[in-house]
């Protein structure tokens, strides 16, 4: 290769990356000329149409954006994601069949073209064939394991099948994987962290009917009183703080009390509380830190870092954490105390096996003696 076909080619090769970085940007029509530049001499040229295609697609020049999906296609030596691309394109315009068919492309051209298995899925999903869907976010997966969308969409397919339990664990991953996901994934696969306090509040106020609910970071707390039971509503924001406070809620901070009375519409009362309101500061345990740190200073230094959070913490009205922050130091400073003792009985204890191994054996003849005498006994 000359120099001349050289230089020739990495002009393209800027003008090519050039390009792509403009349609990041939004501005296509920039991209467009650019792209167009590159086609005279980059060495591969398919990405060049597939770029400049979908900048085409992202300001709707359709025929356009078909032209140069159609001419990847030609002259790509893999035209898998340029097939994917013009199924898109044509799923856009509503040619469902034709989409298909290019999608179908993409995956006999490369069979690990894991953006194709998932369109095709999710077309299969909402023609009801399930199992057939199923069997194609399985694929996607396999491709890329980490892909939240398709958890998500084959959990849904697995609900449809009636398998809830296969269902939620997949919503699990695709939350866990995407947490935007979270507002898209059904209400039965989120965790009900209010059903355990539920049942607390149930037991302390029967016979009065409790329903819990959580909004954000707080508890909407519903009680429903028969007529003739009596319920104050002055002195049971403590009473349900005293049952929340041993909880440690750290996610939720607030709680809203609305009593119901029989079978009349409207609340009889509604009024909203914090539930960690003039709580104490928890300690934060500095002399116990640093004892820690002298018996035991790998621990120790952990417990000081813990015990400088105590009050940061509880400032920021986040007594939860302050409070778990002021018990880890006293656990971190007894875990210290019983590394050293262990640390202390160690060398003890080989010392004593030491000396135990060097004590010499009692004579031959004594011990013959001692074994005849045994024997003249019997």
């Amino acid at each position: 290769m000359d120099k001349q076909s050289w230089y020739v080619r990495q002009k393209a090769r800027l003008a090519y990356r050039r390009g792509c970085t403009l349609a990041r940007q939004g501005n296509h029509q920039s991209a467009i000329a650019t792209l167009s530049k590159a086609l005279t001499a980059h060495p591969k040229i398919a990405d060049v149409y597939i770029a400049r295609g979908l900048s085409h697609l992202a300001l709707e020049q359709f025929d356009r954006a078909r032209q140069d999906f159609s001419d990847a296609i030609n002259c790509a030596d893999n035209p898998a994601m340029a097939y994917f691309h013009r199924g898109q394109l044509s799923h856009k315009q509503g040619q469902v069949t034709d989409a298909l068919n290019d999608w179908e492309q993409a995956i006999a051209a490369n069979p690990n073209c894991a953006d194709a298995h998932y369109q095709l899925g999710v077309h299969q999903s909402q023609a009801e064939d399930f199992s057939t869907a199923l069997i194609s976010f399985n694929r996607v997966l396999e491709i890329s394991p980490n892909r939240a969308s398709a958890y998500l969409k084959r959990g849904n397919t697995q609900q449809q099948l009636g398998n809830l339990t296969e269902a939620m664990a997949d919503w699990q991953l695709a939350m866990l994987n995407d947490p935007s996901l979270t507002n898209l994934v059904p209400s039965l696969a989120q965790p009900d962290r209010s059903a355990p306090i539920q049942i607390l509040l149930q037991e302390a106020f029967h016979p009065v009917e409790v329903s819990v609910k959580q909004r954000g970071k707080t508890l909407e707390i519903s009680l429903k009183r028969q007529v003739g039971e009596g319920v104050s509503y002055f002195t049971l924001p403590d009473r349900i703080r005293h049952l929340l406070l041993p909880l440690e809620l750290s996610e939720i901070t607030r709680f809203t009390l609305i009593g119901h009375v029989g079978n009349v519409r409207g609340p009889e009362w509604e009024k909203s509380y914090d539930i960690y309101k003039d709580q104490p500061c928890p300690p934060s345990h500095w002399p116990t830190a640093l004892a820690a740190l002298v018996t035991f200073p790998p621990v120790g230094v952990t417990a000081l870092l813990y015990a400088s959070q105590v009050q940061r913490f509880y400032r920021r009205g986040q007594y939860p954490d302050a409070l778990r922050a002021s018990k880890a130091v006293r656990h971190l400073a007894l875990v210290g105390t019983g590394a050293m003792c262990l640390l202390a009985v160690l060398p003890l204890g080989y010392t004593a096996v030491k000396s135990i191994q060097a004590e010499p054996a009692p004579p031959e003849r004594t011990a013959r003696a001692i074994d005849h005498h045994f024997i003249h006994i019997e």
